[in-house]
């Protein structure tokens, strides 16, 4: 049996959640308050979730996650059986983990006109804040990362076209074919989602995601395979 151990906001226990459903695993789920992470130490002694206990053996990462569940639970593939395209498929799920997610981090968490939306999500996995006190703790923490990191120090306007940009290539990759690396559903297609899907929560990003209609009807194909 797999317990799933989440934060219910994050794209990338979402990702897990997919890959669970299209793998048809039973499992349960374990929200994660915030606020008392500590007491989440067995199952993830360096508090990063999605983490996952099966029959015992705990995993953290949701990347690693993903390839112990594919060794672990091998039909359906998640990964595809040809090299280039198993290569694409890394490449690409790297892409939406590493790149993608600061910018819905940025523009669903850290603009105020977007992260408002998120604070009763995000207030009840932290409990005894006010709203106003989950607010201030998102916009502070989406700065602590994304300032160093480089996003953050970006005026709107070019994140916005940033964002345009991997849209618009997205849009690309998708021509002609139904999926991102190969003949099939992979990981790359599961990643991808699962933070465009994030990028959602900013009215911003929505905007740019539905001018491209190909995307819209590969959402809706992998919604039907890897439900969230």
């Amino acid at each position: 049996m797999i317990t799933l151990y989440q934060f219910p906001t994050s794209p990338f226990c979402e990702k897990i959640r997919r890959i669970l459903h299209f793998k048809r695993i039973a499992f349960s789920i374990v929200d994660v308050p915030r606020v008392a992470v500590a007491d989440y130490a067995s199952v993830s002694p360096n508090g990063k979730f999605p983490a996952i206990d099966h029959d015992g053996q705990a995993v953290q990462d949701s990347t690693d996650i993903a390839h112990y569940i594919e060794r672990h639970f091998p039909t359906p593939p998640l990964i595809p059986e040809d090299p280039r395209e198993a290569a694409l498929c890394h490449v690409i799920e790297d892409w939406a983990d590493e790149s993608l997610y600061f910018y819905e981090l940025v523009m669903r968490l850290g603009w105020e006109s977007n992260a408002v939306r998120s604070v009763p999500a995000f207030a009840r996995t932290m409990p005894g804040l006010s709203d106003e006190e989950v607010l201030s703790r998102l916009l502070l923490g989406v700065r602590a990362i994304t300032q160093p990191q480089g996003l953050g120090r970006k005026a709107e306007a070019e994140i916005v076209a940033d964002v345009e940009r991997h849209i618009a290539a997205l849009n690309a990759m998708l021509e002609g074919r139904d999926w991102l690396a190969g003949s099939r559903i992979s990981l790359a297609d599961i990643a991808v989602t699962s933070q465009i899907q994030a990028l959602r929560g900013a009215q911003e990003a929505t905007a740019i995601i539905d001018s491209f209609p190909r995307i819209g009807k590969w959402e809706e194909r992998v919604a039907g395979l890897a439900p969230a």
